[in-house]
């Protein structure tokens, strides 16, 4: 089944996923989400390891995005500082001649 990256909240099927822990020989104590609903082939099954390492990125990922909006936003607000004073400078030279 293609899933999302990223922490699975709900399988496909609707079910919210739940978070158990492998008893296999080859993944001792490893935990996985599953369906809560059904196990099967057509059902999510994601180890929580890997989940989180793909949350991890997709946060990076967007706290990087956060960032350049908020130099952009700075850049934006120094630029309107500098447009005020010209504004004010403009005013007050019409004052003077006044």
């Amino acid at each position: 089944m293609d899933m999302a990256p990223g922490i699975p909240r709900n399988c496909q099927c609707g079910a919210a996923s739940t978070v158990l822990t492998s008893t296999t020989s080859r993944d001792p104590g490893r935990k996985f989400y599953r369906c809560g609903a059904i196990s099967g082939p057509n059902h999510l099954f994601k180890w929580v390891d890997e989940a989180h390492l793909e949350e991890f990125d997709i946060l990076a990922s967007r706290q990087a995005m956060m960032l350049n909006d908020l130099a952009e936003i700075k850049q934006d607000i120094v630029d309107l500082k500098n447009d005020m004073r010209e504004i004010i400078g403009v005013i007050e030279l019409i004052r003077t001649k006044l």
